[in-house]
This record gives structure tokens, C-alpha cells and sequence, in this order.
């Protein structure tokens, strides 16, 4: 079970990764723009991940406090 999940997970990423090269070459978006977005968006995702890690720490901080 495992093997599949990790080959469709593989493909995903394939078939993303040659919808953006499909993008930068048919349309004749600059490479540029696209590498900014992809700081953008690694940018914007470790907000989230460090918000979601500091609610899950306040809440486990609060959790404990109670039980106490």
C-alpha cells in the first residue's frame, strides 16, 4: 500500500512540475516570475507551518495547565 500512495505522490509532483515548464514555455512566462512565486509561496507556507506549531504548543501548554 504504501508503494502506491508514494508512486501517486511522485506523479503529482510530476504532473505539476510539467504544468509549470508547460506554462514558462507556452505561454512565455519568465522564468523570473516564476521563481518569485515559488519564494512567495515557500515564504507564505512557513507562516503557517510556524503559527499551526505555536497554536499546537499553546494549546498543549494549556492542556497541562489544567490537568494540573
Amino acid at each position: 500500500m504504501a508503494i502506491k500512495r508514494r508512486r501517486s505522490f511522485v506523479t503529482s509532483v510530476l504532473a505539476c512540475i510539467a504544468f509549470v515548464a508547460a506554462a514558462i514555455w507556452s505561454w512565455d512566462l519568465p522564468v523570473r516570475d516564476v521563481l518569485s512565486y515559488l519564494v512567495l509561496m515557500l515564504v507564505f507556507l512557513a507562516v503557517i507551518v510556524a503559527l499551526a506549531l505555536g497554536f499546537g504548543a499553546l494549546l498543549s501548554w494549556l492542556r497541562n495547565r489544567r490537568n494540573k
